[in-house]
């Protein structure tokens, strides 16, 4: 709907000729309008306010349709995008020598000796130059929480901790914005630690420190690094609290750089490796050397000669399938001689004598022989369910009750009362689902005296016994049984008899009865 609208049609007639242009010229702006949007506001989305232009035009290199571009807004992130060129069109031949990389460059040396109480030092460097930092020959790590902070506003560095005077203070800068390889990683083990991660190639030269001593590369010497698995392994254990730097040091020769692949065609996104389809190997192209481990393992191997005749020569643990004899015999050389591997070569021979005996090592460990069964430590099977035997085993592989002892275990239930204590019945606990035995009670009161005597369900059972201040601890003579099973039962105890009495305790001790 257009925006624009006559107020007053037909009411500046002083001509009709002048009444059909202004309306002609209404028609026409309204004929612009697009979108409920008057004409300044469709320009306002195109021009700033000096009139420059500020469309919403935007480009992307996409990596898998390529170069597009879109005008306009748009509500979707995925939604308007027009193709300018595929991603193979903008693909450089394969294989083309692109140039030279620089390798890393360090430089800038600077040696300071520090004085008593210092803990800046000045040092000219850029922003994005990285720094190492060495106070004695020892290397240092950066952070406001570790030994320095730098400042490239300020050109310093600044020490967590002052000098006490006397000590040699070296910082080396490197350009990282003009090489490809500088990495550094500084390590707190929180726990003994061997192994570090730290990604590099076979062609990286590593520097490792602990505690910023300079530590040797070598299995015999403190550590060995592995491109394969990206880590660096110490030859002995790093104990808690220790710090491990590593950085990566590369040759200041150029390398070039041939047939750059950057997109996942060649390599995965993920560890920039090249996938092994993406190889031009054929068969036998690898040689064994190159496979991990594969050399030794045929070395190991065992060989194996088929053959009417015993092979020459042999060597301890080849195999020999003798094809002389019918069906053909596996047979191993033991250093001596070549003996069958089916098991009867291997046991001794056995007479009627042997009848129920079974194969057993002798007292050397060299041989087998026949050994009558020991069953010495064998439990008869008379001895189940009898008196100082074993226990039988229900159907469910369960002791049965009948074989249980009547107590099961002992425990005991408390109550306080706090204060002045008036005559009355008091229920410590509710028992459900079990049967019980009170065997003991325990009465105490701060003062005053009174008679307590045991309740069950709310009935008094059993002997009526004093309460003082001195205590008295019984064992029941006749042990009051609560079965619970089916029915809740309440366990408690009444107050007789009170005299001024104050902060009473009574301790039921019971035991719980197999079912």
């Amino acid at each position: 709907m257009a925006r624009l609208r006559q107020q007053n049609p037909q009411n500046y007639i002083s001509s009709s000729n002048i009444s059909a242009e202004f309306e002609n010229v209404v028609r026409y702006i309204n004929a612009a309008e697009l979108g409920d949007k008057t004409i300044g506001e469709l320009l306002d989305q195109i021009f700033d306010t000096n009139g420059e232009w500020d469309g919403p035009i935007e480009i992307r290199l996409d990596s898998s349709a390529g170069l597009q571009y879109r005008v306009g807004n748009y509500t979707g992130a995925e939604v308007g995008w027009e193709t300018i060129t595929t991603i193979e069109s903008l693909r450089g031949p394969a294989g083309r020598d692109v140039g030279d990389i620089g390798a890393p460059i360090i430089h800038a040396r600077q040696d300071t000796t520090a004085t008593a109480a210092q803990t800046v030092v000045s040092y000219a460097h850029d922003s994005d130059d990285e720094l190492i930092v060495f106070v004695d020959g020892v290397l240092k790590v950066p952070g406001a929480s570790n030994d320095y902070t730098n400042s490239a506003a300020a050109d310093t560095v600044t020490f967590t901790s002052a000098f006490s005077g006397g000590e040699i203070v070296t910082i080396y800068k490197i350009r990282a914005t003009a090489i490809t390889g500088f990495t550094r990683s500084d390590t707190v083990t929180t726990a003994s630690q061997t192994v570090f991660p730290f990604v590099h190639d076979t062609t990286a030269v590593l520097q490792v420190y602990k505690n910023g001593i300079l530590q040797r590369a070598g299995g015999s010497n403190d550590y060995v690094s592995n491109a394969e698995t990206d880590t660096v392994t110490f030859t002995s254990a790093v104990p808690s609290g220790n710090t491990v730097s590593i950085i990566t040091v590369e040759n200041t020769t150029t390398n070039a750089v041939t047939g750059l692949m950057l997109e996942g065609t060649y390599t995965d996104t993920a560890t920039g490796l090249i996938p092994y389809s993406a190889l031009g190997l054929a068969d036998g192209d690898v040689p064994q050397a190159k496979v991990n481990g594969l050399v030794a393992h045929i070395a190991n191997a065992a060989k194996i000669t088929i053959s009417s005749s015993a092979p020459v020569a042999p060597a301890t643990g080849d195999l020999w399938l003798d094809t002389s004899l019918s069906p053909n015999i596996l047979k191993f050389y033991d250093g001596t001689q070549f003996l069958r591997t089916s098991p009867e070569s291997g046991l001794p021979t056995f007479t009627t004598s042997d009848a129920g005996k079974v194969v057993s090592v002798n007292g050397t460990g060299t041989a087998l022989v026949y050994a009558d069964i020991d069953l010495t430590s064998v439990v008869p099977v008379t001895q189940k369910g009898a008196a100082n035997g074993v226990a039988t085993l229900d159907s469910s592989g369960r002791l049965p009750a009948t074989q249980l002892p009547s107590a099961v275990t002992t425990f005991s239930i408390y109550d306080a009362q706090t204060g002045n204590v008036a005559n009355g019945a008091f229920t410590i606990q509710r028992i459900f689902k079990e049967r019980v035995r009170i065997i003991g009670i325990s009465v105490i009161c701060a003062s005053g005296t009174a008679d307590v005597q045991i309740q069950i369900n709310g009935v008094s059972v059993g002997s009526t016994y004093g309460v003082s201040s001195a205590g008295t601890e019984v064992t029941l003579s006749t042990p009051q049984e609560v079965d619970a099973l089916s029915t809740s039962k309440r366990i408690g105890y009444v107050v007789t008899n009170e005299a001024s009495l104050v902060d009473l305790e009574v301790t039921l001790a019971l035991e719980i009865l197999s079912s």
